[in-house]
């Protein structure tokens, strides 16, 4: 069945913080710091956010799932020291590698300014680093940083589904204009070099059954999960 607009309002200040309801829509679905591969492993997601409220109830673990799947492919084939940005239909990803061996990312709407989601990632970054950087194991587990960081982290990603955030970020934007920017108008270029989307999903031990089966509709459906 066919989903409803994916808008919603965030709720007045005397409603439950986070909670939302019909009207504008959210900006920033997921947000990530992964570490940079080394020695061709893949990239293990430190921490994480997602603001998945505007899915179905029943989709949000599969979104859930796709976001930190391609989070992680995405976070693999970024070169160091660069901004890239993959481009699908309404909806972009962004990833900043950063000089401190991490790599973060967003998922976000085809409106919300690339500029901005970059400062929200290195403020993100900075925040991570300052907070719990010197905490990171010499072998690190999947999510093993939430546990210092994910309250500051679901923090971040409420504050910035506004961009007007920005504002506080001058400093941070001055030190993004120094690191190369790539721009991805498909998801098959930002990944690894040879791999095909659709083969990649169908290897892919990290995604389930449901996952694969919601992927496959959406795409035959030609909305390709609007964000996939």
């Amino acid at each position: 069945e066919r989903q409803s607009p994916r808008r919603i309002t965030w709720a007045p200040s005397s409603a439950r913080p986070g909670v939302a309801s019909e009207g504008a829509m959210v900006k920033l679905l997921f947000s990530g710091i992964y570490t940079q591969p080394s020695g061709g492993g893949d990239p293990i997601l430190l921490t994480s956010s997602s603001q998945l409220s505007s899915f179905g109830y029943f989709q949000r673990g599969s979104m859930l799932e796709m976001c930190t799947f391609f989070g992680r492919q995405f976070s693999k084939a970024a070169q160091p020291g660069t901004r890239s940005s993959i481009k699908h239909e309404d909806y972009l990803c962004h990833v900043y590698s950063t000089p401190h061996g991490v790599n973060a990312l967003t998922f976000s709407d085809h409106e919300y300014p690339a500029r901005v989601a970059f400062g929200y990632l290195a403020q993100l970054v900075d925040d991570f680093i300052k907070a719990a950087g010197a905490q990171i194991p010499a072998q690190p587990s999947e999510g093993c940083m939430n546990a210092a960081f994910k309250a500051r982290h679901d923090e971040m990603l409420l504050k910035f589904q506004d961009p007007a955030e920005a504002d506080q970020l001058t400093s941070i934007m001055r030190q993004l204009d120094e690191t190369k920017l790539i721009l991805h108008e498909t998801i098959e270029t930002a990944i690894e070099r040879g791999q095909k989307l659709d083969t990649l999903i169908e290897k892919s031990n990290e995604l389930s059954g449901s996952s694969k089966m919601f992927y496959r509709t959406a795409r035959k459906q030609n909305q390709c999960c609007k964000l996939m």
